[in-house]
């Protein structure tokens, strides 16, 4: 696999959770965090405000792991 431009991916999971997971290679967790952003937004917006917490949990959660995937792509 190509290596990866780490502030690229960084940026993108910045954008939306999952996107730099996405742009990794690593689609499937990128899709359940992209899709578990979703859900945890649509909460905090129509239901509840503590779930702005989760959303930030997630969105830490997704640049750790974006960070994580491309140091393994790139063999570091």
């Amino acid at each position: 696999m190509a290596e990866k431009n780490m502030i690229i991916a960084l940026v993108l999971s910045i954008i939306w959770s999952g996107l730099g997971l996405i742009y990794a290679g690593d689609i499937q967790k990128g899709i359940i965090l992209a899709v578990l952003a979703i859900i945890a937004e649509l909460i905090f917006l129509f239901v509840s405000a503590i779930f702005g917490i989760v959303v930030f949990i997630i969105w830490i959660y997704s640049l750790y792991a974006t960070y994580q995937e491309v140091k393994a792509v790139n063999g570091q």
